[in-house]
């Protein structure tokens, strides 16, 4: 009876294994793998996929006086947070398609397996598996779920045009709730990618309502209210952001959305009372930086600037810093016109904007643009301080130099205090950071997480404090110069100016010495002799010729440039200069006929055989013909000829022929080349070396250049 028994449960055993194999289409099969795939290996994965979306969101850092990406962008520091749930949601899922062919949640596993590959940033697999799963899935919702995932990750790789061909397919799919609320937010954040920002909108406002009442969804109406400001309609943006409140946001952000609403409503009398609340205390920053945005709406623009330096000596958060930077840099270049104050700005900007962020190359053309300008100012200015000084009385002069050196003693005692406290910090910083990481029962997280580690650096903080912009700011001790104000020394509130903001610092607390020694080094510096007043004038000169060039090519300021370079002839006559000022003043003039002509006229009468008064005539004139082409050929070889003779006035002769009757022609260097060669053989060596020069400066892809270096380096080796 046992055997018949055993017997027929292991018949029983083998039919039901052999019924439940994952490629049988049986009822019984399909049930179990079924419900195996669901609640096993799919479930688990859905868990850990919610686990790492979490993370992501809790561990980001909005800036809330930026734009606010719609959905957060994924990045290496995103996904080196989550990796091991990422990777745990591929594995589980993977078991899907291992164990479970015939269930009807394949479709779902292999999506959720391209989410995990795109947060990971895996985007030629997660591509490969979301196309897959849109060519073989039977479910509809697993397709389009597919599709959502292929336009995002295209949108990441900035392949927008790919992106839109995708959404096209989507806008024509029924699809469901969740889908259609993937689709709306993907494809708004697609438009607002490709600042699109009015499409972007509109498309936000579609996936609102299908949203769950939650911080994601609050946070999504303030970008919504950011949105509306971005394209001027202050009314609705005000509206979104009465609804952040309504949607369970955190304090931060419910903080920010009540002020841009007082903002957009213009009610600001409630600042100074936000002011006070001590629950602002690290919101001070955000407050006044609302209290600029207001006075320069109102166009108070020197009020508002005074805001926002506030703003930026209360922020203690270094990214979010960057950007209060940016905006006083943007703000002094554009509205103020104060270039030094933007230089100084954006070089502060330049140090803490990530690499990463959009505005990071337009910060670092910029920075690179005005230093330029900021330097040569710096000259003239110093240069024509330091003549000054020259000139005053042994008295009146170390009245002057004692008061300018206690003024640098007093920055460098300041700066190296405020090093001290932001050592001390540094250090207590690291022992706290240690603490945590020593005490297991403390949780990790934050730590551990390379989002927020990166994103809540202070490095910066901690290495120089938040120092007041100036002059060579990230130096601990700075060598003796000479710093004065913007008027002249030769007026007479030099001395008071030198003088400010002494405090209680004076000769006997320095001590004579070093008082004695640093008005040395400072006396050294200032040109007594007629040599070194004739250096100092040239640097002068040098430095106006180039503010000139970086006012009209690099600021695109071009009554600047023409003010300038009109002060350099003045300034500087017979300037080796002169003949490209004349040149750049022709084209800044162009528009007046009378002005331009002036200039023209002088280039062409004083430097007619110069690069410059061809460069000017070239301009004017279109290629030469196949005719005039064979004429100045012509020209050159009989030119040639007679240098073959030694006949060097004859060739010099034709050689400025062909110059001044065929311009632009296809040898003009040729010629250019043997006129030098002919000073050589008819006026000194200096006019030699310089024809020599000016041709390497004139035509750098002249075939002749290496023989051109070759011969200078000959004669100045001479």
């Amino acid at each position: 009876m046992n055997k018949y028994f055993i017997l027929c449960v292991a018949c029983l055993t083998g039919v039901f294994v052999l019924s439940c194999s994952q490629y049988s289409n049986s009822p019984l099969s399909v049930g179990f793998h079924n419900v195996n795939a669901k609640y096993n290996a799919l479930f688990q994965a859905k868990i850990k996929f919610k686990e790492a979306e979490t993370l992501i969101f809790d561990a980001r850092q909005d800036n809330f006086s930026q734009l606010l990406p719609i959905l957060l962008p994924i990045d290496s520091l995103s996904a080196q947070a989550v990796n091991e749930q990422l990777s745990a949601v591929i594995k589980k899922a993977s078991l899907v398609a291992e164990r479970h062919q015939n269930s009807k949640w394949l479709d779902d596993a292999y999506v959720i397996i391209g989410q995990a590959r795109l947060l990971k940033e895996d985007y030629k697999n997660a591509i490969e598996t979301f196309k897959f799963v849109n060519t073989n899935a039977t479910s509809d919702d697993a397709r389009d779920a597919a599709l959502i995932g292929l336009m995002r990750a295209y949108t990441e790789q900035g392949e927008y045009q790919t992106a839109l061909r995708v959404a096209e397919i989507l806008r024509e799919e029924p699809l469901n709730k969740e889908n259609t609320a993937d689709f709306y937010l993907t494809k708004a954040y697609l438009h607002q990618l490709k600042e699109e920002y009015k499409t972007s909108v509109a498309i936000l406002e579609e996936a609102l309502p299908l949203l769950p009442k939650n911080e994601e969804k609050a946070r999504l109406y303030f970008v919504a209210g950011q949105l509306y400001e971005l394209i001027n309609n202050p009314t609705l943006a005000a509206q979104k952001y009465s609804s952040v409140s309504k949607n369970r946001p955190s304090y931060n952000l419910g903080f920010y959305a009540k002020l841009n609403k007082s903002l957009d409503l213009g009610q600001t009398n409630s600042f100074q009372k936000l002011l006070k609340d001590p629950k602002n205390n690290d919101l001070q920053d955000k407050i006044y930086e609302a209290m600029a945005t207001a006075e320069i709406r109102k166009g108070n623009t020197k009020a508002g600037l005074t805001l926002l330096q506030s703003s930026a000596r209360t922020n203690q958060n270094p990214q979010q810093l960057a950007f209060t930077y940016l905006r006083l840099a943007d703000s002094y270049y554009n509205q103020m016109g104060d270039y030094e104050m933007a230089s100084a700005y954006y070089d502060s900007t330049a140090t803490l904007l990530p690499q990463q962020d959009a505005q990071y190359k337009r910060v670092i053309d910029r920075q690179r643009s005005l230093a330029d300008f900021v330097t040569q100012v710096r000259i003239i200015r110093t240069e024509d301080s330091l003549q000054s000084l020259s000139k005053m009385s042994a008295e009146q002069l170390d009245k002057i130099l004692e008061k300018v050196y206690i003024n640098q003693q007093l920055k460098e005692d300041s700066q190296k205090r405020a090093a001290e406290i932001a050592n001390k910090g540094k250090q207590l910083q690291n022992k706290n950071t240690a603490s945590t990481f020593n005490d297991p029962n403390k949780p990790m997280w934050y730590f551990n997480n390379p989002i927020a580690i990166s994103q809540g650096k202070t490095a910066f903080t901690a290495r120089w404090g938040n120092r007041v912009l100036e002059d060579n700011w990230r130096r601990s001790s700075k060598e003796n110069t000479l710093s004065f104000d913007n008027n002249a020394l030769s007026n007479q509130n030099l001395t008071n100016n030198v003088g400010n903001n002494l405090g209680d610092l004076n000769a006997k607390n320095i001590g004579a010495d070093g008082m004695k020694t640093g008005i040395a080094a400072l006396r050294a510096k200032i040109p007594f002799s007629p040599e070194a007043i004739l250096a100092s004038k040239k640097r002068q000169e040098e430095a106006t010729f180039a503010l000139g060039k970086v006012y009209k090519l690099n600021l695109n300021e071009p009554k600047n440039a023409i003010i300038t370079f009109e002060k350099f002839l003045k300034e500087f006559p017979s300037s080796s200069h002169e003949t490209e000022v004349l040149y750049l003043l022709c084209l800044l003039t162009e528009d007046d006929a009378g002005v331009y002509a002036s200039y023209k006229n002088q280039l062409l009468t004083k430097y007619a055989d110069s690069y410059f008064a061809r460069l000017l005539i070239r301009s004017q004139n279109e290629s030469l013909s196949t005719g005039k082409e064979s004429e100045v050929q012509k020209l050159y070889a009989e030119a040639y000829n007679y240098f073959g003779q030694n006949n060097f006035a004859n060739a010099l002769t034709i050689v400025e022929t062909g110059l001044k009757d065929y311009p632009n022609s296809q040898i003009e260097d040729k010629l250019v080349f043997l006129k030098a060669i002919l000073l050589a053989k008819t006026q000194d060596t200096k006019a030699y070396k310089t024809a020599l020069e000016n041709f390497i400066s004139d035509y750098p892809k002249s075939q002749l250049i290496t023989l051109a270096k070759e011969r200078l380096a000959t004669l100045s080796a001479k």
